[in-house]
């Protein structure tokens, strides 16, 4: 209806139909040039008048996969909120893929993850280093060495994040460039959020590999133990990702600075 409605406004057809398609016309083109010029210019008026009015308001969709969506990103929107009260911002968990879809289908403003992701649609940003480690429960066997060998945690049964996460991901790519075939892995249990994954390992399942940032009150109450991989470290980068087509707001633009400059400054774990 809105179509028919400039079609009638402009006197002409915008676009040619028929059963099998719908193809722009040349007027149709022209329109739409400037009607992207108008739409840059309406972008381009609220974000002049906000950085005028020093109000940033309005809502902010963002997507993180879940190590950080559960252990860090509320950390910052916590303190981004105490600067920016009026922002409304939605915050999405889920695993790496979807977050990146989501991107890709411009349904979110922004995405954080876990993975450093290759699509020539999306911007793409490190803003947070984080390291993955070998837990095991106090009462294992292994509890009192702080050393393992990497055959030993081959022969370790294993209770991993599902694959298509940011965790298993870096895991396996780091193992693989050790010369050690994922498949080998004895993974007993593949869960789909890592809070699961903690319950399981706490309650004997068996070990898993999890990211720092997820483990920080269970190491201090000492219901799981860290152990290191002899020769062998794995540190990751967390990206924030936005689509280069989709419109940033003043409130998108005011969290990509803030976050930066907040991790920066040390996320405190």
């Amino acid at each position: 209806m809105h179509i028919k409605s400039l079609e009638d406004h402009f006197g002409t057809k915008l676009f040619e139909r028929n059963t099998q398609q719908v193809t722009i016309t040349e007027a149709g083109r022209i329109l739409y040039q400037y009607v992207d010029k108008i739409l840059s210019l309406i972008d381009a008026a609220e974000k002049d008048i906000a950085r005028f009015t020093g109000s940033i308001q309005g809502p902010l969709s963002l997507g993180a996969s879940f190590t950080l969506g559960e252990y860090v990103i509320p950390k910052i929107l916590g303190a981004f909120n105490e600067q920016h009260p009026q922002v409304k911002a939605l915050l999405q968990v889920t695993n790496t893929e979807h977050v990146v879809s989501m991107v890709v289908k411009q349904e979110l403003d922004l995405g954080l993850v876990a993975n450093r992701v290759e699509n020539l649609e999306l911007t793409v940003k490190p803003f947070l280093h984080d390291e993955l480690i070998v837990v095991i429960p106090k009462d294992h066997p292994l509890a009192q060495q702080q050393v393992i060998s990497l055959d030993e945690l081959v022969a370790l049964p294993l209770v991993l994040r599902e694959q298509g996460s940011g965790t298993r991901r870096i895991t396996e790519e780091r193992l693989e460039e050790e010369g050690v075939d994922p498949s080998f892995l004895n993974v007993v249990m593949e869960l789909g959020s890592t809070e699961a994954v903690k319950a399981a390992v706490e309650a004997g399942f068996g070990t898993t590999i999890i990211s720092k940032w997820a483990v920080q009150k269970e190491l201090k109450l000492g219901t799981l133990v860290p152990v290191k991989i002899k020769d062998l470290s794995l540190f990751r980068q967390f990206y924030l990702i936005y689509h280069k087509g989709k419109f940033q707001s003043p409130a998108t633009e005011e969290f990509i600075a803030f976050l930066i400059s907040f991790c920066s400054m040390g996320v405190r774990q």
